[in-house]
C-alpha cells in the first residue's frame, strides 16, 4: 500500500513535469489509452489526443508551469484515485501589459494498474481561486472589472486570460465555490473506486 502511494505520487508529479518540459513521450506514457481529460481548454478522451492537443496549445500560447503536491491517494486493488494541491503559473502580455497569473487548484485523477504499472485514467482540475497582477507594480491591469463580475469566483482571472487567447472557458468546471457539485463528484469517484472490490 505504501509503495502504491509512492508510485501514484510519482506518476502525477512526472506527468505535469513532463508536460511543462515538453517531454511529450514521457507525458504520454503516464496516460491510459482511454483516459478522460478535462481542463479549462480541453475536454476529451484518449491519452494520445490530449498530448497532441497539448503540443499545439503550448505552441500557440507559450508555456505555463505547474507545481504539484500529491497529498491524498486511495487504493483499492488495481484502482486508485489521487488528489493533489497544485499551482498553475504563467507570465504573459495582455494589451501591452506584462502580467503574472496564478491559479490555485487541485488535480484529481483516477488511475488503473495494468501489467504492474499505474496509468492515469482521468485528469480533472478542481478550482479554488486565482490572481492576476502586473509584473511592474503599480502598472494598471488591462481588465474590465464589469466583465470579470460575470465569471466564477474560483477561476475568474483564468477565464479572462483564456478569453484573450480565443478560448471560451466553461463556467461549469468543478470548483470550491460550488461545494454541492464538488461533493457529488467525489461521491461518484468513490463509487468508481470501490466498484472493483
Amino acid at each position: 500500500m505504501v509503495n502504491d502511494r509512492e508510485d501514484l505520487f510519482d506518476l502525477v508529479r512526472r506527468e505535469r513535469f513532463a508536460r511543462d518540459q515538453r517531454l511529450f513521450d514521457v507525458m504520454r506514457d503516464c496516460f491510459h489509452d482511454d483516459a478522460y481529460v478535462r481542463t479549462t481548454w480541453y475536454d476529451g478522451y484518449g491519452g494520445d489526443a490530449y498530448v497532441e492537443a497539448t503540443k499545439a496549445w503550448m505552441a500557440r500560447t507559450g508555456n505555463s508551469k505547474h507545481w504539484v503536491f500529491p497529498a491524498y491517494a486511495r487504493v483499492e486493488g488495481d484502482r486508485a484515485t489521487v488528489e493533489s494541491p497544485a499551482k498553475i503559473f504563467n507570465r504573459t502580455t495582455v494589451e501591452g501589459v506584462e502580467v503574472d497569473f496564478h491559479a490555485y487548484c487541485r488535480f484529481f485523477s483516477r488511475a488503473v494498474r495494468e501489467d504492474g504499472r499505474w496509468k492515469l485514467l482521468s485528469f480533472e482540475i478542481l478550482l479554488e481561486r486565482d490572481e492576476l497582477r502586473p509584473v511592474y507594480a503599480g502598472e494598471p491591469l488591462p481588465v474590465d472589472a464589469a466583465a470579470l463580475a460575470g465569471f466564477r469566483p474560483s477561476y475568474r482571472f483564468l477565464t479572462w486570460i483564456q478569453s484573450t487567447r480565443g478560448v471560451t472557458v466553461s463556467q461549469t468546471l468543478l470548483g470550491d465555490d460550488r461545494p454541492t457539485e464538488l461533493a457529488a463528484f467525489h461521491r461518484t469517484e468513490t463509487t468508481w473506486l470501490t466498484a472493483a472490490v
